[in-house]
């Protein structure tokens, strides 16, 4: 049997408990919220489908990014994606943070 280890981002002295949280302050209906989504974490997509529809029907307007490359030919492209993805949405959220 094999085994793997999950690393957690944050140092163990951080109460991930009381981690910071954001707060929009305001209804997202109108809102154009983008959600970030990488192709090598496919769990994800899972959280990105559900949180797209919960988000529409209050009244939010989704852009999902699904990033390429980081490195090599295609990364000036994902550069160029993200920084267009980013100016049009007022909120991103591009991960758990897990």
């Amino acid at each position: 049997m094999r085994t793997i280890d999950v690393l957690v981002p944050a140092p163990p002295e951080i109460d991930q408990r009381t981690s910071e949280t954001f707060d929009l302050a305001r209804p997202v209906s109108g809102v154009s919220i983008g959600l970030r989504l990488d192709p090598a974490w496919r769990a994800y997509e899972t959280i990105v489908a559900t949180w797209s529809d919960l988000f529409e029907r209050d009244g939010a307007q989704v852009r999902v990014l699904v990033t390429g490359e980081r490195v090599g030919p295609s990364a000036q492209q994902t550069r160029a994606d993200i920084d267009e993805w980013a100016r049009l949405i007022a909120v991103g959220v591009i991960g758990l943070g897990n």
